[in-house]
């Protein structure tokens, strides 16, 4: 209790901040927050370019990943070169041709998929869609009975990815 009129007397006798006090505050507050937005905007350019070259590898990845889950389970895959593969595989909820392939296009190699018959003597292909654009090559080796490997090789600019799988095969 007696600290009570101690305390009063003590913030009587304090005066408030002076302008030039409040100038310095709001100056140097202003340049930090000047600093943080050019780091919050520079790092938003940087991640455009990183979302740009995580897209481009996102999407081979992900064609890579679609050609081997329909590869694994197809009762029957024939390559018909390096570059070519034919597979029976469940797509549309049914049992069809695939056809997996390197074609040019617009002075482009793409890597495209045809749909062919659902019936397994014939094959019976319809035309080449683009599942990636800008590739360098593709190749279907079997590398000893029941495994093949899958190697997509892209470039774009100056960049170049290469990604492979291995896949256990009938």
């Amino acid at each position: 209790m007696n600290c009570l009129p101690f305390c009063k007397d003590k913030l009587k006798s304090q005066r408030g901040f002076s302008l030039l006090e409040m100038i310095i505050v709001i100056t140097i507050s202003s340049l930090l927050a000047v600093t943080f937005l050019q780091l919050i905007l520079s790092l938003y350019k940087n991640n455009d370019f990183f979302n740009f070259q995580n897209a481009w590898q996102l999407e081979a990845y992900l064609a890579l990943d679609f050609i081997t889950e329909q590869t694994k389970n197809s009762p029957q895959v024939e390559i018909i070169n390096q570059r070519e593969i034919d597979i029976f595989s469940y797509y549309n909820q049914k049992y069809q041709w695939l056809k997996f392939s390197l074609y040019q296009s617009s002075g482009n190699k793409k890597l495209g998929r045809a749909i062919g018959s659902t019936d397994l003597n014939n094959k019976d292909f319809g035309k080449n869609l683009s599942l990636l654009d800008n590739i360098r090559d593709i190749n279907f080796i079997i590398v000893k009975p029941g495994l093949l490997k899958i190697t997509l090789s892209l470039k774009q600019n100056e960049d170049e990815l290469v990604v492979s799988r291995l896949i256990k095969i009938n």
